[in-house]
């Protein structure tokens, strides 16, 4: 569950290049889908105990395919986050956020990512440029962790709303 899909494009420039972009996107739902009444019940009814909180805007649980899904009230999936225990098949990790995993990933994703310092634990994020999924929904990438232990490295992605 914790291995990188490829996704190919290919551009025209005049002659065509083909770029191999990693994706970040895990699971079996995809952000932007709308999930019917029923989906939601299941979901929360298979959620472990601690891991379903809902509010006035909608529902976040965690799924039987290790990713958390919030949804709105109407069903439309709007973020997704993924703990990678052992993240030493992302590209570039080299057991920190740094600049060269900003660049690595960077280049693997086929987008930019920016370091960003933690005010109040110190630490350090990284946050990707707007990208757009293979379903079409333009999202952001917020990477945050340590890789280890108590504190895995998340992926989490966030529908950019128009």
């Amino acid at each position: 569950m914790t291995s990188l899909a490829a996704a190919i494009s290919v551009t025209s420039t005049g002659a065509f290049a083909q770029d191999i972009c990693t994706s970040l996107d895990k699971g079996d739902l995809f952000i932007g889908q709308t999930i019917s009444r029923e989906r939601q019940q299941q979901l929360m009814a298979e959620a472990p105990v601690g891991t379903l909180h809902c509010g006035r805007t909608g529902c976040t649980v965690l799924a039987s395919d290790g990713v958390s899904y919030s949804w709105r009230r109407d069903g439309r999936i709007v973020g997704k986050k993924t703990e990678l225990p052992d993240p030493s098949s992302l590209p570039g990790w080299r057991g920190q956020i740094d600049q060269g995993l900003a660049d690595h990933l960077g280049q693997a994703t086929c987008t930019t990512f920016t370091v960003l310092e933690e005010e109040l634990d110190g630490g350090r994020s990284l946050k990707s440029a707007p990208l757009s999924l293979s379903q079409g929904q333009t999202v952001v990438a917020t990477l945050f962790g340590s890789g280890g232990g108590d504190d895995p490295l998340t992926i989490e992605m966030r529908a950019v709303e128009p």
